[in-house]
């Protein structure tokens, strides 16, 4: 007897919490996983803006906990203009692209639209997984990497 559609494509139920939560085919989990990377990446632009507001409300001022994260971009707890100029940078291209993109499109999308269309899940799941949150997550460990005041940065691109 040839098997339905459903019965073809449906997925067996997760039993595990990594199988459930950090690596599921589920749309609306996606979906979530990709609000919270949105919500982390505003967490991280909100301090950046705060750093930049700071050195432009008292320039020059001695910040102790800058000098402890960033010895390179600010020596002894005072802002460089390159490592403000990389704060500015970084702040706009993780609003950009790790909130504006990844919040509306990946986590309404994932989780709204097969509800609002009738679906019971995406036509690639698996696929969906793995673009999901996996790629930015990846694309932003890379970017973290090149934290202001990296001077390496600077001598990659020369």
């Amino acid at each position: 007897m040839a098997e339905t559609h459903a019965e073809v494509h449906r997925h067996p139920a997760p039993t595990g919490f990594i199988r459930k939560y950090i690596f599921s085919l589920d749309h609306k989990v996606i979906g979530i996983q990709y609000i919270l990377l949105a919500l982390t990446a505003v967490l991280v632009g909100m301090i950046m803006s705060v750093l930049m507001r700071v050195n432009l409300s008292w320039p020059g001022s001695h910040i102790k906990i800058l000098e402890t994260l960033f010895p390179t971009g600010a020596p002894g707890g005072v802002m460089s203009a390159e490592f403000y100029l990389s704060l500015v940078t970084m702040h706009g291209t993780i609003m950009v692209f790790f909130v504006l993109t990844t919040a509306p499109q990946g986590g309404f999308g994932n989780y709204f639209l097969p509800i609002q269309i009738g679906a019971e899940d995406m036509a690639f799941p698996v696929l969906n997984m793995g673009n999901s949150c996996w790629l930015p997550r990846f694309a932003d460990r890379d970017f973290r990497r090149r934290q202001p005041g990296n001077r390496r940065v600077v001598r990659e691109i020369r």
